[in-house]
């Protein structure tokens, strides 16, 4: 059983490939370019190279967001192609789910946040397997004092704002530095459990948790 995650609602670009629930490899390109440039061209590779075609793979997996409101479409409409051509299931991964999936620590409190910039972010809070604050879009400063003494913190928004954590949160703690890029390996890890658990979808659909640029444009014309 072979199983295609994409990640591209971050900056990298990134593709993975899980066997049989086991990891068998993962390639990910973070140099600046589009995700429209290299996400195919990354997946055609991988597969290549793991001497598999598109036909191959029995599971799509899409991180669905939130982030990049283009760089979710992009991998969205990548997977949702591929499934519906070969006829297969896909399986909807959030990127904070996936980042807190990425954790070798999971049981104390783990905030998943991403920076959305100008003190805004995507959050979600997790203890163990169970998500206590559903993917939201928030501010920083209205977030951090509600979270519990001690959590651990993963993603850019975790670098991004350290300070106003580590003032705000007592006892916070941060995942390793590597672990806050999001790749396609923890989505696959992610994807794997829900597969197995019936967690499927016809397609997969952008997780957006705040309007985009232009519809915020269109309503301030309004």
């Amino acid at each position: 059983m072979i199983l295609l995650a994409l990640s591209t609602s971050g900056r990298a670009a990134s593709a993975a490939l899980f066997k049989d629930g086991a990891p068998l490899a993962e390639a990910t390109r973070d140099e600046g370019l589009t995700h429209s440039e290299t996400i195919m061209p990354l997946t055609a590779e991988l597969l290549e190279q793991n001497g598999l075609t598109p036909a191959d793979v029995n599971v799509f997996a899409a991180d669905v967001g939130p982030g990049s409101f283009t760089g979710v479409r992009i991998g969205v409409c990548a997977i949702n192609a591929m499934a519906a051509a070969l006829g297969a299931p896909v399986v909807a991964v959030s990127s904070l789910a996936a980042l807190h999936e990425g954790l070798s620590e999971k049981s104390s409190p783990v905030c998943a946040l991403l920076d959305a910039r100008n003190g805004n972010a995507y959050a979600a809070l997790f203890t163990g397997t169970e998500c206590l604050m559903q993917p939201a879009a928030v501010t920083v400063t209205a977030l951090l004092p509600t979270l519990p003494q001690g959590t651990l913190f993963v993603g850019d928004g975790a670098e991004a704002y350290r300070a106003e954590i580590e003032a705000t949160v007592p006892g916070a703690r941060f995942a390793a530095p590597e672990r806050n890029l999001l790749t396609a390996l923890p989505v696959a890890q992610a994807a794997w459990e829900r597969f197995n658990a019936g967690d499927t979808v016809p397609e997969a659909m952008p997780l957006y948790l705040r309007p985009t640029q232009a519809e915020r444009l269109y309503k301030e014309k309004k």
